[in-house]
C-alpha cells in the first residue's frame, strides 16, 4: 500500500477524492441544517430534500458515461469541482436576497447533478495511474479513505456547521471542493482526446444511442430475473433494503433532529455510529471465509430492522436509538455485502457489470418513490403509525421469503 502512495499521480487523486468526498457528507449536512429551518414539525420535507441527489442519477445515469468518455477526465473533475465552488458560494447570497432557504433544493439539485461527472470521471482515471496488478489494492486504499471522510464529514461537518452556522458552512464547503479540483491538477497523466463530437454525430443523435443502449440494459435485467429467480430474490430485497434507507433519511434524521431535539451534531453522530456498525458488520462477516447460506442473512436482516421499526416508536430515547443504530449498522452491512456477493457469484461475467449499473439506476427510483410516499404518509397519520406499520410489513415480508424459499 506504501508504494502506492509514493506514486504521485495516484496520490493526488486520493486525497482530492477524500477531500471531495468530505465536502460531499458535509453538503448533506447543511441540506439537513437548511429543511429543519423548512420543515418545523414535518416530515416530508425529508423526502423533498432527497430529490436533490437520487434525481440527477436518474437523469444522467443514462447517458453521463458517453459524454465523459468523449473529455479529459482529470479536465472534467477539475471543472467540476470549480462549478461546485461557485455554485456553493453563490448559494447562502441567493438565500439572503431571495429570503426564502428554497433555494438550497434547486441549489443542491445542481451541485448533485455535477457530481455525476466527477464520480463519473474518478474510477475511469483510476486505473491509467497504476499497474493492472495493483488495482485492486489501489481501490481498497482509495475507499478507505472515502470511508474515513464520510465519517468525518458527516460527525465533524454536523458540529462545524453547529459552530460556524450554515452561512460560514457553505463558504468551507465550497474551498473543500476547490481544493479537490486543484488536486486533481496535480496529476501529470497524458490523456489521448477523443474529441467531443465527430462531424457525423450530433449530440442529440449521442444521446438518443445512450438511452438505446440504457433500456437494453434494463430489458436485459428483467429478463434475467425471469430466468435466474435467485436474482429476483436479490434485487427484490435490494427494493426492501432500498425502503429502509428512505425510512433511515426521512423519519430517523427527523426524530434526531426535532423530536429530540439534538440538532445537525446530532444527527452527524448518529450517522457516525451507522458508519462504526457498517465496518464493523463488514469485518464480522471477513472472518466466514464460506457463507453457505446467504439468503437466510439477508432474510434474517430485513426481520431484525423491521423488528426494530415495529419497536422503536415506545424507546426514542438517545441511549435506545445509539444501541439500534449501531446494530443495524452491522446489520445493514451484513446484508449490503451478501447481496453483492449472491448478485457475483450467480450472474454471468459477461452481463455482470451492466446489471450492477442498472442496478444502481433502480436502486435511485425506489429512494425516490419510498421516501416521497413514507415522508408523505407521515405527515397524513404520524410518524409513529408509519413505524409501526412498515415494522410489520417488513418483519412480514421476510416471514414470507423465508417459506417460499424452502
Amino acid at each position: 500500500m506504501l508504494k502506492l502512495l509514493k506514486i504521485k499521480n495516484f496520490l493526488f487523486l486520493t486525497l482530492s477524492s477524500t477531500l471531495s468526498q468530505f465536502g460531499d457528507r458535509l453538503t448533506h449536512m447543511l441540506l439537513i441544517t437548511l429543511v429543519a429551518e423548512i420543515s418545523k414539525g414535518k416530515v416530508f420535507t425529508y423526502s423533498q430534500a432527497s430529490l436533490t441527489f437520487t434525481l440527477p442519477v436518474l437523469i444522467l445515469s443514462p447517458f453521463c458515461g458517453v459524454l465523459v468518455e468523449r473529455w479529459e477526465k482529470k479536465k472534467v473533475m477539475f471543472f467540476a469541482h470549480s462549478l461546485q465552488f461557485f455554485l456553493l458560494i453563490l448559494t447562502p447570497i441567493l438565500i439572503v436576497l431571495l429570503k426564502t432557504f428554497y433555494v438550497i433544493f434547486f441549489s443542491l439539485f445542481l451541485f448533485f447533478l455535477i457530481d455525476l461527472f466527477n464520480n463519473t470521471a474518478k474510477p475511469s482515471l483510476l486505473p491509467s495511474l497504476v499497474e493492472k496488478e495493483d488495482l485492486l489494492v489501489a481501490n481498497s486504499l482509495d475507499q478507505s479513505f472515502i470511508r474515513i471522510a464520510t465519517v468525518l464529514g458527516m460527525v465533524v461537518g454536523g458540529f462545524l456547521i453547529k459552530w460556524v452556522g450554515w452561512q460560514i458552512g457553505f463558504i468551507i464547503n465550497a474551498f473543500t471542493h476547490l481544493g479537490a479540483g486543484l488536486l486533481v491538477m496535480g496529476i501529470s497523466y497524458y490523456e489521448i482526446k477523443k474529441g467531443f463530437l465527430k462531424r457525423e454525430e450530433s449530440l442529440l443523435i449521442l444521446i438518443k444511442n445512450s438511452f438505446k443502449i440504457f433500456y437494453n440494459d434494463l430489458k436485459e435485467l428483467f429478463f434475467y430475473m425471469r430466468k435466474s429467480k435467485i436474482v429476483l430474490f436479490v434485487l427484490f430485497s435490494i427494493f426492501l433494503t432500498t425502503a429502509i434507507a428512505s425510512i433511515s433519511y426521512t423519519i430517523l434524521i427527523y426524530l434526531i433532529q426535532q423530536v429530540l431535539n439534538l440538532g445537525t451534531s446530532g444527527v452527524g453522530i448518529f450517522a457516525g455510529i451507522l458508519a462504526i456498525g457498517m465496518i464493523s458488520g463488514a469485518l464480522i462477516l471477513g472472518f466466514f471465509k464460506n457463507v453457505r447460506n446467504k439468503k437466510n442473512l439477508i432474510i434474517f436482516g430485513i426481520f431484525i430492522l423491521g423488528f426494530f421499526f415495529m419497536i422503536g416508536i415506545y424507546f426514542i430515547k438517545p441511549l435506545f436509538m445509539t444501541i439500534i443504530g449501531l446494530i443495524a449498522g452491522i446489520t445493514f452491512s451484513i446484508i449490503l455485502i451478501s447481496q453483492n456477493t449472491i448478485l457475483q457469484e450467480e450472474v454471468e461475467k459477461d452481463i455482470r457489470a451492466r446489471i450492477f449499473s442498472t442496478k444502481e439506476f433502480i436502486t435511485n427510483a425506489s429512494f425516490i418513490f419510498t421516501s416521497l410516499s413514507i415522508g408523505l404518509l407521515s405527515d397524513l397519520t404520524s410518524y409513529k403509525f408509519m413505524l409501526f406499520i412498515l415494522g410489520i410489513f417488513l418483519m412480514t415480508i421476510a416471514i414470507f421469503l423465508k417459506i417460499l424459499i424452502k
